[in-house]
């Protein structure tokens, strides 16, 4: 209410605004449980920092232009990089996995791959299979020298950090200043569902950012070789990226743009769909896999095609009624996704129209975590959004109600920025403090496991509970003990926890300390 109050005054003082316009930062910090488990000191403190920020540059003490901003996009990038590496490696040495169960699934289908099994998993025979993603054999290389689970997950926050580097041309397209532009690329790399990345299994589409933002970044320079050239690698990376082509080429036709920015997306997009729908399913004749694998097709054709002589309306029907789009949970699902970017939503550019086919996957789904923020459903989402705030900055510094403000339109588009991005780091302090401050080191249980693992070979099958996955997963055969087929596996590694239920008859056990247990088949089975 201050903050409106001030549009109402000829001539307010650079203390007046920099007091109160950032403070409903702090309500933002507060509106609901899981935007932050920081104490109220992180929103007040980030609030009075950012206050002296824009009363300086009110004050016009602070430049809102600097010179060689490429040297700070450079500290960004090694930062970025270091501390999530390092994070990453912490969590890895104390067993702290989100989704630990993908992450073994990757890791061994390329420990296979580099032993003569092109792509193999115990889970869904192959990954092709799963997902159509040529994309990773330009990665082979890299596990070849470093055959470790960390491998693909450092490549990630590699390309995640280097993401940034397209992001940050795009914006000097929309602004002429700099510090936007790095306020605004720094709200890039830390918007809640691209920094969770950086904890997630090394899934496909956790790898496109830098590829699909310099797709975009010379589709707006009108460099259409660059722009087919990184088309290309982003749809070699998933599937579904064939629906990104396919909004390339119908917003090229409402941009005015001439025939072959339209038809050669869209013919790729079309060309790609297809042939990866052929691709996936020539795998699962092959190898059985269960039919959640590529659960894409498996929801258009369960939930929307005609079942049992139904109608094709009855079917769609039907499959909207079992959707997110239908759930009570949906709008909160959405809400903590667009949240972040508070007032600047209803000023959005037409660039949002390219988020929208994975959105609208994501709400056709009938899987309630295609919306959580540790899950990697809503990465173009969240590139196409970003892009449309940053656009949407230029567009309200031109609102008439703006100009009463009587500052000029670079500071305007300064301080905007600027309050964007600490609503940002707002709402993603939460997941960020659980995924940096929540892994519990836990040296004892850490040596027992290690010690029982010494005792099982490399070539011989094993199943273990999910947070065990990934430490057995460099091997031709392994499962989850949740999966209950045990009888075709050698060893079985747990802990008290998982007794209970557990048929070991034919096992023996070679190895107790502590809550491990290690029990080996019996010779006579």
């Amino acid at each position: 209410m201050l903050s409106i109050a001030l549009l109402f005054q000829e001539k307010p003082s650079p203390f007046i605004y920099s007091s109160t316009i950032l403070s409903p930062i702090i309500l933002l910090s507060f509106t609901n449980g899981e935007s932050t488990n920081l104490s109220f000191l992180f929103p007040l403190s980030l609030v009075l920092s950012l206050s002296l920020i824009f009363f300086l540059i009110l004050k016009e003490t602070l430049p809102y232009h600097i010179k060689k901003p490429a040297r700070i996009v450079g500290i960004i990038i090694l930062s970025y990089f270091i501390i999530f590496t390092l994070v990453n490696i912490y969590r890895f040495n104390n067993l702290c996995f989100f989704n630990p169960q993908d992450f073994a699934i990757y890791n061994q289908t390329f420990w296979n791959t580099i032993h003569g099994r092109l792509f193999e998993n115990s889970t869904y025979g192959s990954n092709f299979a799963c997902h159509n993603s040529p994309f990773y054999f330009p990665l082979i290389p890299f596990y070849l020298l470093f055959p470790h689970p960390l491998t693909l997950s450092i490549l990630k926050t590699l390309l995640l950090s280097l993401s940034v580097i397209p992001f940050y041309l795009i914006l000097k397209d929309i602004f002429k200043e700099n510090i936007p532009c790095l306020f605004l690329g720094l709200a890039f790399l830390l918007f809640p569902f691209l920094v969770s990345q950086n904890f997630t299994p090394p899934h496909e589409i956790s790898f496109l950012p830098f590829f699909l933002l310099f797709s975009f970044y010379y589709y707006k320079k009108g460099n259409f070789s660059a722009f087919l050239i990184f088309l290309i690698f982003t749809l070699s990376i998933k599937e579904n990226l064939s629906l990104v082509a396919i909004s390339l080429g119908i917003y090229s036709l409402f941009s005015k743009k001439s025939l072959r920015w339209v038809l050669i997306p869209l013919l790729l997009g079309i060309g790609w769909g297809i042939s990866s729908l052929l691709i996936i399913r020539h795998f699962q004749k092959i190898y059985q896999p269960p039919s959640v694998s590529a659960w894409t097709f498996e929801v258009i054709k369960l939930r929307y095609l005609p079942q049992k002589g139904e109608s094709l309306f009855s079917s769609i029907l039907r499959g909207l009624s079992y959707s997110n789009l239908a759930q009570s949970y949906f709008l909160n699902s959405v809400s903590r996704l667009l949240k972040p970017l508070g007032v600047i939503l209803p000023f959005l550019s037409p660039v949002t129209f390219l988020a929208l086919p994975e959105f609208l996957l994501n709400s056709l789904s009938d899987r309630p975590a295609n919306f959580s923020v540790f899950m990697h459903y809503n990465i173009i989402t969240s590139c196409f959004l970003l892009i449309g705030v940053a656009e949407g900055i230029k567009k309200l510094t031109k609102f008439r109600l703006m100009k009463k403000l009587n500052l000029r339109e670079e500071i305007l588009k300064t301080l905007i920025s600027i309050f964007i991005f600490s609503s940002i780091i707002i709402h993603t302090s939460y997941w960020l403090t659980s995924g940096i401050l929540s892994c519990k080191h836990n040296k004892k249980y850490i040596e027992t496991v290690k010690e029982a693992l010494a005792l099982i070979p490399r070539e011989a099958s094993v199943s273990v509970p999910s947070d065990l996955a990934v430490w057995v997963s460099a091997r031709k055969k392994y499962s989850l003990l949740k999966e209950r087929r045990l009888e075709s596996y050698n060893y079985i590694l747990t802990n008290t926890k998982k007794l209970e239920w557990l048929n070991l008859n034919k096992y023996v056990n070679i190895f107790q300390k502590g809550e491990i247990f290690l029990f080996r088949k019996a010779r006579k089975f």
